[in-house]
């Protein structure tokens, strides 16, 4: 049975095309709803459980306050079905897509990501193919690559054979590398055959656009990320809530920092027609005030310097605000049942404002998966991005951060270099059983342009998948930094 009476009445919205798997071998005696299949096995995967030993922003087990990427990806699926709940759309499948949105990470998250997109990159150029029709490395594209085709599923294909829905959902970003965007996309050309399948039947003027589903959990990830990480890295005493709340010229000069910031990276606007939201004119309008998250070609909202600063402070400053509760405590953390209740009382005021915020395009309009947009009033977008950049002007940007990072980088490079350089010299016993049959036929293929992409994905599949603590494990080893040898294995 369906996990409730909401979830069985939305998912009666989807018809049969959403609920086509390839091919259908499903067990007839099977109670549960397709969609809730789709969970189950993403539960059940190696690729979720290696999530919690997979960096959120600081590694797994560097302190007790820290979220690893596990635990975010469980606060994003409450948060996901919760919201797709309100929206009338399936929760199971908002939920299932938020379960798989970060499958696909390397180690060391976006940091490793990176490094291995500029290695497969390298590697390509040297090898004389093109790097776009390699498709480098996505942690979104990775996610479908492995939903689809490297995850074991009960059948005899590869993958776990999800409903289209349910894979739909997970394409954040639908279009290959450099068919819209080089900075996101969500499916290599290995996998084109299949996006093209799981996105038959999207008008043609929406081929670009996301599902609300997916729409539901991009949104879901970017409160959760922006939450959490604040109250994670306030428990750790990087940012000082109190002294924000508590202090107008505190919120001066970190205003200033953050519109500086901004500013280097081109992402303010020096005027906005009708005036910006601290006069009250662009956030009360109804295309210059929302971000349509369901569009594209996307356009970020625009917003001055004077709106960034006016939201910083007010978000700070209202005595009635979720950091009210800062007010009155002395020094940063220390544990005590008046700093918890702070932190939760902000957490769940800006959980719930920023939640609540999302609405329908076109509110009356009935539920159709690709022709419902969903938009974020302009204040709420403001929110969001004042506590991401908290986060990075008090601990990405940190010294201690990048070069911390900086070894990350090295590491995932290093290791994807040496399992390249391993093939083309002759050698694949330094990769796991499970991958040696692939890639023994592979050996030594110069010529065949399509063997040197399997290859390359190959690798990165193997890279890509290894934990934080498993790539620098597996690093010392290859490079003779551990004595020890088979009883150290990892």
């Amino acid at each position: 049975m369906a996990r409730s009476a909401d979830a069985a009445s939305a998912a009666s919205a989807y018809g049969p095309n959403d609920l086509a798997r390839r091919p259908d071998r499903e067990d007839p005696a099977d109670h549960r709803h397709p969609f809730e299949r789709d969970y189950d096995r993403l539960v059940h995967t190696s690729a979720f459980r290696r999530l919690q030993g997979t960096t959120g922003v600081v590694a797994p087990g560097e302190s007790e306050h820290f979220r690893t990427r596990l635990t975010h990806t469980l606060e994003v699926a409450q948060l996901a079905r919760r919201l797709g709940h309100r929206l009338g759309a399936s929760p199971d499948v908002c939920e299932a897509a938020a379960i798989m949105h970060d499958v696909g990470h390397a180690p060391f998250g976006h940091v490793g990501e990176h490094a291995l997109r500029d290695a497969i990159d390298a590697v390509a150029v040297r090898w004389g193919l093109d790097p776009d029709a390699v498709g480098g490395y996505e942690g979104n594209a990775q996610t479908f690559r492995l939903v689809t085709s490297r995850l074991t599923g009960h059948s005899d294909l590869p993958g776990l054979n999800l409903t289209r829905a349910t894979l739909d959902a997970a394409l954040k970003y639908p279009w290959a590398r450099g068919e819209v965007s080089r900075a996101k996309w969500c499916f290599y050309p290995t996998e084109a055959e299949e996006a093209a399948r799981v996105r038959d039947g999207v008008p043609p003027e929406r081929r670009w656009q996301r599902s609300v589903e997916a729409q539901v959990m991009d949104w879901a990830d970017d409160v959760a990320y922006a939450v959490h990480d604040i109250e994670d890295f306030a428990q750790d005493g990087a940012i000082p809530l109190a002294l924000l709340a508590q202090s107008a010229s505190a919120r001066e000069r970190v205003a200033a920092q953050l519109v500086a910031r901004r500013e280097r990276r081109g992402k303010l606007a020096d005027t906005v027609e009708g005036g910006g939201v601290a006069d009250g004119g662009a956030a009360e309008g109804a295309a210059e005030g929302t971000d349509a998250i369901g569009r594209f070609p996307y356009e970020a909202p625009r917003y001055t310097a004077d709106d960034l600063a006016a939201a910083f402070a007010e978000l700070f400053g209202d005595p009635e605000g979720p950091f009210a509760g800062f007010r009155t405590l002395t020094g940063e953390y220390d544990g005590s049942l008046e700093y918890r209740r702070a932190l939760r009382r902000m957490r769940t005021m800006l959980i719930g404002d920023l939640l609540e915020a999302v609405r329908p395009a076109e509110p009356d309009a009935p539920f159709v998966r690709h022709r419902n947009d969903l938009v974020i009033p302009l204040r709420a977008r403001l929110v969001d991005d004042v506590l991401r950049d908290l986060l990075w002007l008090f601990v990405i940007e940190h010294p201690r951060m990048a070069t911390y990072q900086h070894g990350q980088r090295r590491v995932v490079t290093d290791l994807y270099e040496l399992h390249v350089a391993a093939v083309e010299d002759g050698d694949v016993a330094i990769f796991p059983r499970d991958l040696q049959p692939e890639l023994a036929p592979l050996v030594g293929s110069t010529q065949d342009a399509g063997d040197r992409v399997r290859v390359l994905r190959l690798v990165a599949d193997h890279v890509g998948g290894l934990t934080d603590d498993g790539a620098a494990r597996l690093h010392r080893r290859l490079t003779g930094h551990v004595p020890h040898a088979f009883a150290d294995w990892q």
